[in-house]
């Protein structure tokens, strides 16, 4: 299992106490109008970086890992929110292509309007991997879309040649791997030991056991997630904070674990590798301040040694 590459960040503001009575969107727009990011050279940065998409590769070490998996590269997106994104879609075509993933996944908050259905063959039409392509819902996926037209979405993703595992898992033989995808924690439709089902009725090897690859869109899951093991756990749901300022933790993150200062990169938390991604869209403000957008590319071998990471 891949060791913990740095130790917890401290928590130093709690998204909680510091909104408490005030709506997060009225709180960000004071933000951006009372401290120095609306300075025309900081806003201007914060322009540049929303639109720098960056490649976060990660070499996982793992004794046991299945012989089928060695070498193999899982490339994770997270919350596109194809409703304000202006990175084009050929943009994120060429970054995730040119790494060759042998895995796709996407954790949650694809769109956020009935507007945007139409947008995802654009973006996610022609990326391809050769053992799959696996999303699980945010909750801007459910936000605007009565049942009817949550089923068309779903569909779409199917059409396009992706899976959606709502609270259900999908086994890849070839591979000795499941992927698990967890429905949204936020809104309240994970349902953990339900996702894991068919995991636990197919009376895995003791001397090959499977690799387990969670996915959920939040971190909230993870007690769950703990409970019925994973080998990995990719999530997103935070965007880094999405505005931070120099010297200072994020003063918005949405998930219980990001209050505690978990809210990017890389952590073994509860004995689960997990990575919580910071997404390449915006919610609220359409800019990004120190957090650029990001695609996660995961490649995993037999070892114990620690992780490896590089950004480009």
């Amino acid at each position: 299992m891949p060791k913990k590459l740095t130790p917890p960040l401290s928590k130093t503001i709690s998204r909680r106490n510091f909104f408490r009575g005030i709506g997060g969107f009225i709180a960000n727009h004071w933000l951006l109008s009372s401290i120095p990011l609306a300075g025309a050279g900081a806003l201007g940065w914060a322009k540049y970086e929303t639109l720098t998409l960056k490649r976060q590769q990660w070499d996982l070490y793992y004794p046991n890992l299945p012989i089928a998996l060695e070498g193999k590269t899982i490339c994770q997106l997270s919350d596109l929110h194809l409703e304000t994104l202006r990175i084009s879609p050929e943009h994120i075509h060429q970054e995730v292509m040119v790494q060759k993933p042998d895995l796709l996944v996407i954790t949650g908050d694809i769109i956020s309007t009935r507007t945007d259905l139409d947008k995802l063959d654009p973006y996610l039409g022609r990326l391809t991997a050769p053992y799959g392509k696996f999303v699980v819902m945010g909750n801007n996926d459910y936000s605007h879309l009565s049942r009817t037209l949550l089923k068309r979405y779903l569909q779409q993703f199917k059409d396009l040649g992706w899976t959606p595992l709502l609270n259900d898992a999908s086994f890849l033989p070839s591979l000795n791997l499941w992927v698990i995808g967890v429905d949204d924690p936020s809104t309240a439709h994970d349902e953990v030991d339900l996702a894991y089902q068919k995991v636990f009725s197919s009376h895995m090897s003791a001397t090959n056991p499977p690799f387990r690859l969670v996915l959920a869109h939040s971190t909230d899951c993870l007690d769950d997630v703990a409970k019925n093991g994973a080998e990995l756990f990719l999530t997103g749901h935070t965007h880094g904070g999405q505005i931070r300022f120099p010297g200072l933790q994020p003063l918005i993150t949405n998930t219980y674990l990001g209050d505690l200062g978990f809210y990017e990169g890389y952590h073994v938390i509860d004995s689960v590798p997990l990575y919580i991604n910071t997404g390449i869209g915006e919610s609220l403000i359409p800019l990004r301040f120190n957090v650029p957008p990001e695609v996660a590319f995961f490649t995993l071998h037999q070892g114990d040694a620690p992780p490896r990471h590089q950004a480009k």
